[in-house]
């Protein structure tokens, strides 16, 4: 151990020798001036980054070695870095204080140097490397180090002192700018630039204070484009570090450069909706847009919709023209909602489409309140309109007037032109203008054409009244002016005689005439004359009085229509008798050969038009139809009439029971319901063996089998399929008859013959002319019901009536001409009673009437010749 100690402390003793010896060799040297010395160099070192302090030496050799070197900052004379190059590895030496960990020397390269990292401004100084070596004096270097401080925070800062951030504005286009750039610190002084893109703006430097730097940037006019320019702000002092830079982007206002109302611009229609749209280009913000009409502002009522997205404004508007717009300006306005300025109009003189304005007027030479009849009229049509109106129509009435320069009417440049005026043309006349738009109507103006009176019923009156009471005429007259005085003459076969005034009275332009009757002699006609200022009625007013009696017969009595359970009829009412009447139906069931029961009746005070319901489906009714007054009734006007049996699958409603069925009566109602069956079924059979029968001996059929009031039906001259005859209903052979042609087999039959077998038992030969109605369904829907003998289906208001006339005066004839030729037979005979030969003259009266009807239907078909000249076209012509 204690050699140990003994080397440790002869190892001390020797490094400190050494290390004084060293001591005295750097003292000697400082002294001896025995040394090299480099000129000195600068460098520059950024703040905080790493600088490389060079040391320059001779190449050491094997001999001339290097010893020990030493750093040295400005004139310390107490190294502050030593290196001991003896040692094999080396030995470094730092001084803490002022270098810390952050100096290492490099020697193993070319040119060895002192690494400095993490500059600090304190490090800005002169460094001396001094390099010992074996041989040679020492070696000196030094190196002036600079530190630069690179440029701080930069600031950009607007008129108002306020710093930006990454935008700058908004400006008011047109407007120049001044924009500062602060730079806070910075060693040397930095350059502070402003760029735009690569353009250089402004590079002058001021000095705030000594450690800020500024550049204050005027820049403008703006313009369009300088929107979104992105100004930037440059320091930098030195090539070593990238330059400060911190930029901004400019945001600016702009006024609309454009505003458009957008579409056609075609003219609008007065009352009706229009939207109308403008749109303004170019302002910054989006412009506001308004709407006026001329000095009316229409912003607040009428814009709809309004849209701002970029630079782009558009509004839309609804307006409802009227036609006193016509020629206004609509004008769009637009302005940018943060420039003041003068806004931009776009204008449009509105054209307005109207429906025509019409006015009707006379003829100024007319005066209105003195027109006659035979003088001329003039209407004067007088019409405003946008467009112009492209047709002018005039009305009567209501009633179109169409030019008939031969009737005196005479329509052109919007006059209406009336002849010779007639007192039908009084009352309202417009005029209507059209053109395109719509139509205008004028106000009426009632025409008032003086004229004599006339009566209001032109038909001569008749009127019944008995003796011994007392009858009113009534004779009312058209006149105008309607100021009107009457008088009243009796005419008698010899003269006409003035009826005292106190016995009628005159209200308006009614006279009421009581007259008595007292005999035979005070029947006779009565005349009635008014006058007005403009003179006295041409042809009076006449009542015939005759002495009242019972109705005539009812005309043209009709079946119009029949469902399966009601039937439709309608008549013309014949002379009253000069009494109030009422017309009356009666319907009976009817079978094939028997009447029923009268199954009700109906009454009409009006017209005798009836409607008969809840009748049964597929059944036949006797309708008898009359008129009566208090004097009595008319003859009746049968009508054989049926109703429609049903269509398969449809059922009758049910009936409302007054008392439920019980149980025993349900099956009575079976019972019967069988029995019933079982008849018809035998009735079938029958009927059917006695069509067989007859088709085997047809010969054998003869007149005599026919039933009714018919003449024997004689064959077809003409070669067609049977005579135009209508069958009685109760006439055995009536489902026989082949005759009837194919086109007359979807028809319906109406006849107006009496078909109760036992009147036409006894009297068969008095029976008067009969009527039969042909419906035609042209043949769309054939349906045959033998048992009614009728074919087809019911007549519609659309469908052809065709009326045939069933002539038994042949048969008359026959029987005068047998009298005639048997005359000692009828001698021979013995005379017959008083009520027998009343009975055969009115018989013969009735054939002389039948007979006369005939010419009379035969007359009236002559001029229908041209149209149907035969029966037989006719039918071809419905089908």
């Amino acid at each position: 151990m204690n050699t140990q100690v003994r080397k440790r402390r002869k190892a001390g003793e020797v490094g400190m020798m050494n290390l004084l010896l060293l001591i005295c060799l750097y003292s000697a040297s400082q002294f001896s001036g025995a040394s090299a010395e480099f000129n000195e160099t600068v460098i520059k070192a950024v703040l905080s980054k790493e600088v490389h302090i060079p040391c320059k030496a001779y190449a050491p050799t094997a001999e001339n070695s290097v010893r020990l070197i030493l750093w040295y900052k400005d004139h310390n004379t107490r190294p502050m870095y030593s290196f001991d190059a003896r040692t094999p590895m080396g030995r470094h030496w730092i001084e803490e204080e002022s270098l810390g960990d952050r100096a290492q020397f490099i020697s193993d390269v070319e040119e060895p140097y002192l690494r400095l990292q993490s500059v600090q401004y304190k490090d800005e100084g002169v460094y001396t490397c001094r390099v010992d070596y074996r041989l040679t004096p020492t070696v000196r270097t030094k190196t002036k180090l600079k530190v630069i401080i690179p440029p701080g925070r930069l600031a950009i800062i607007d008129e108002n002192g306020v710093e930006a951030d990454q935008k700058i504005g908004p400006y008011d286009e047109g407007t120049t700018i001044k924009v500062t750039c602060l730079v806070f610190e910075g060693k040397p002084a930095p350059q502070v630039k402003w760029w735009r893109k690569s353009r250089l703006l402004d590079d002058t430097v001021e000095y705030a204070n000594a450690s800020v730097f500024q550049n204050i940037l005027e820049y403008g006019p703006l313009g369009r484009d300088h929107q979104g320019a992105y100004l930037v702000c440059q320091a930098t002092n030195t090539d070593k570090v990238s330059p400060q830079a911190k930029g901004v982007t400019l945001d600016i206002n702009f006024k609309p450069s454009t505003v458009e109302i957008l579409g056609t611009r075609e003219p609008m229609t007065a009352e009706k909706e229009h939207t109308v749209e403008c749109q303004s280009i170019g302002a910054r913000p989006a412009a506001d847009i308004t709407w006026w009409l001329d000095d009316i502002d229409l912003t607040n009522q009428s814009v709809t919709a309004k849209d701002k997205e970029g630079n782009v404004s558009s509004s839309i508007m609804t307006i409802t023209p009227r036609e006193e717009d016509a020629g206004k300006l609509l004008t769009c306005k637009a302005q940018s909602p943060v420039i003041n300025h003068e806004p931009l109009n776009d204008t449009w003189k509105l054209e307005i489409y109207y429906a025509p304005k019409v006015t009707l007027a006379l003829d100024a030479e007319l005066d209105p309140n003195d027109i006659k009849e035979g003088d001329n009229v003039t209407f004067i049509c007088n019409v405003t309109a946008n467009p112009k109106v492209d047709k002018v129509s005039w009305y009567h009435k209501g009633t179109a007037i169409h030019h008939n320069a031969t009737a005196g009417v005479k329509i052109r440049n919007h006059k209406l032109i009336l002849k010779m005026v007639e007192r039908e043309q009084a009352g309202v006349y417009t005029c209507v203008a059209n053109n395109g738009i719509g139509d205008g109507t004028s106000q009426p103006i009632f025409l008032n054409i003086k004229y004599v009176p006339v009566c209001s019923d032109e038909r001569d009156a008749v009127v019944g009244v008995a003796k011994g009471t007392d009858v009113q005429l009534q004779c009312i007259v058209d006149a105008s002016p309607g100021d009107v005085s009457f008088k009243w003459y009796f005419r008698s076969p010899k003269e006409l005689l003035p009826i005292d005034e106190e016995r009628y009275t005159v209200q308006d332009r009614t006279s009421k005439l009581t007259y008595h009757v007292r005999t035979e002699h005070d029947y006779g006609e009565f005349l009635c004359y008014a006058e007005n200022e403009l003179g006295e009625q041409a042809l009076p007013c006449q009542f015939d009085l005759v002495p009242a009696g019972k109705p005539d017969s009812l005309e043209n009595c009709t079946v119009t229509n029949q469902t399966s359970d009601t039937i439709f009829i309608a008549c013309l009412p014949g002379f009253n008798g000069g009494l109030d009447q009422h017309f009356v139906v009666v319907v009976q069931a009817y079978d094939d050969k028997v009447r029923g029961e009268i199954l009700r009746n109906a009454t009409e005070k009006e017209q005798p038009v009836f409607v008969i319901e809840g009748l049964q489906p597929g059944a036949s009714y006797l309708l008898a139809i009359y008129a009566e007054n208090v004097k009595g009734r008319s003859d009746d006007s049968i009508l054989h009439g049926f109703t429609l049996p049903l269509a398969p699958g449809e059922r009758t409603l049910p009936s409302t029971h007054i008392f439920p069925i019980t149980p025993i009566l349900g099956v009575l109602i079976g019972v019967v319901g069988a029995l019933v069956i079982v008849a018809v079924v035998v009735v079938v059979v029958m009927k059917l063996r006695s069509d067989a029968r007859a088709k085997e001996s047809p010969k054998g059929r003869s007149e005599s089998n026919l039933k009714g009031p018919h003449a024997p039906l004689q064959p077809a001259k003409d070669g067609d399929d049977g005579p135009d005859v209508i069958l009685c209903r109760t006439d055995p052979s009536y489902e026989e008859v082949d005759g009837i042609p194919s086109k007359l087999k979807h028809a319906n039959i109406y006849e107006t013959v009496q078909c109760d077998s036992k009147e036409n038992g006894k009297n068969s030969e008095a029976d008067d002319v009969e009527y039969a109605e042909l419906t035609f369904t042209n043949g769309k829907n054939k349906t045959k019901n033998k048992k009614s003998g009728v074919n087809g289906t019911i007549r519609t208001s659309e469908e052809n009536t065709i009326y045939a006339s069933i002539d038994h005066t042949r048969t008359a004839l026959q029987n005068t001409k047998q009298q005639q030729q048997q005359p000692k037979q009828q001698q021979q005979q013995p005379k017959q009673q008083p009520k027998q030969q009343q009975q055969q003259q009115d018989h013969n009266q009735q054939l002389l009437k039948g007979k006369q009807a005939i010419d009379h239907l035969d007359t009236a078909a002559q001029g229908e010749n041209e149209h149907i000249p035969l029966m037989d076209t006719a039918l071809e012509s419905s089908v």
